[in-house]
């Protein structure tokens, strides 16, 4: 992946996605009462409304291209009544020696991991960073088998948005390449801006390469990683995982 580039367009790329997951994400470390712990915290993009809801929160990354905007948007937020602290590590193997009401994998980062051995490693260093009693709280997208055998590697349509830095309105397409038998999807996410005449004025390739999982094997890993799903939503409204959702939100405590 290009971080650099990632860095600059995640917000808007992202700003259409998964409607409700910040608010979510933001209701859970309130209740929590913090501090919590995001895993993959990118640029903020979660973090940052945390932190301006009287939580105190840190954040792991291990690409310093993202945290860097990060920074810059948290200078940008002003004076916050919760606090943010920005760390660059791999979430695959990192010890921050404090423990967490609450640790989050917003965004499907879980997925970044493209093996399920390392997935697994993200799981147990979440799990050893909960405090007694604590939640682990991510997502992952459902997949779908007709999406998962479209071969066409066809660009399609998901969204547009509007870049803040300019104003200018953003058209939005992916390119999905599965592999089915490795689970991953070596995909790509195209950036169209527009000018003020409405013809492309930039247009960016953005490759991502994620390892999806089915909800059999994250009970798996969840099980080997001493915990316990107490909830799988469907929606980030908390609605119930049903054969039609497009999401899974899972919220695991330690088994006993």
């Amino acid at each position: 992946m290009n971080y650099d580039a990632w860095a600059e367009w995640y917000d808007v790329i992202y700003s259409t996605d998964r409607l409700g997951e910040v608010e979510f994400y933001v209701d859970l470390a309130g209740r929590s009462g913090g501090p919590v712990l995001e895993i993959g915290v990118g640029t903020g993009r979660v973090a940052i409304p945390t932190a301006q809801a009287s939580v105190d929160i840190v954040g792991i990354d291990l690409n310093e291209p993202m945290l860097g905007r990060a920074r810059v948007k948290l200078a940008e937020a002003g004076e916050l009544s919760g606090s943010l602290e920005l760390i660059c590590a791999d979430m695959r193997d990192f010890d921050l020696g404090k423990k967490f009401p609450l640790v989050t994998i917003p965004a499907r980062a879980l997925l970044l991991a493209t093996t399920s051995q390392e997935q697994l490693r993200v799981l147990a260093c979440a799990a050893n960073h909960l405090a007694p009693g604590g939640s682990l709280v991510f997502n992952t997208f459902v997949p779908d088998p007709v999406m998962l055998s479209d071969s066409s590697r066809r660009p399609f349509f998901w969204g547009e948005a509007v870049n803040p830095t300019n104003g200018r309105r953003c058209l939005l397409w992916a390119v999905n390449r599965f592999d089915t038998l490795a689970q991953t999807n070596d995909g790509l996410q195209i950036v169209e801006e527009l000018d003020e005449r409405g013809e492309i004025a930039r247009k960016l390739c953005l490759e991502v390469k994620i390892r999806y999982l089915y909800a059999s094997e994250i009970h798996e890993m969840l099980a080997e990683s001493g915990l316990v799903a107490e909830a799988v939503y469907g929606h980030f409204d908390r609605t119930p995982l049903t054969e039609d959702s497009g999401e899974m939100i899972w919220v695991c405590r330690r088994g006993v």
